[in-house]
């Protein structure tokens, strides 16, 4: 089975999930901080990271496109 490698976008930390094509994955919350936002190791830049490192979660928004 393909995995997925995922970044907690709050501490950092990095774990393998089970990939599953075209659907949405599911990896519950954080093991270090309990925070539940991921994204895709691959997807993020290090001037991505910085960006999220400055600014706390709670002052985070999305927006639509």
């Amino acid at each position: 089975m393909d995995t997925l490698m995922i970044e907690c976008l709050r501490c950092g930390d990095v774990r393998q999930v089970p990939a599953r094509e075209g659907s949405h994955v599911d990896a519950g919350e954080c093991r270090r901080c309990d925070y539940v936002g991921w994204a895709s190791v691959a997807d993020l830049t290090e001037k991505i990271r910085r960006l999220l490192r400055e600014r706390p979660p709670e002052r985070r928004r999305l927006y639509a496109a």
